[in-house]
């Protein structure tokens, strides 16, 4: 794939995975556009630039991650101790409850 065409496809990737529309449908149009539709390439390609948005994600969403991870682990605990208590749970606790 050339570079220009895949530096597109990111920059499409971006755009439009966070707004309320197809990602994935902009990415097959473009790429039917570009004419390396049904190519293993292209299904490759699409797969990285999907990956990619999921480790900027992570990227920058790594506290707020951690924070329910390690969250998870302590209310497991509290559980299992005897020590959870409704009216005593932080903001991680309470998401994790909302999920």
């Amino acid at each position: 794939m050339e570079i220009l065409k895949a530096i597109l496809l990111g920059f499409i990737q971006g755009v439009t995975e966070f707004l309320p529309i197809s990602s994935s449908g902009h990415l097959s149009v473009f790429q039917h556009f570009f004419g390396t539709v049904g190519s293993d390439s292209s299904l490759l390609f699409t797969v990285l630039l999907h990956m990619g948005t999921l480790l900027a994600v992570f990227f920058v969403y790594y506290k707020t991650i951690w924070g329910l991870i390690v969250e998870a682990f302590r209310l497991i605990k509290d559980i299992f101790t005897g020590k959870f208590k409704w009216k005593e749970m932080n903001e991680n606790r309470r998401m994790l409850f909302m999920f």
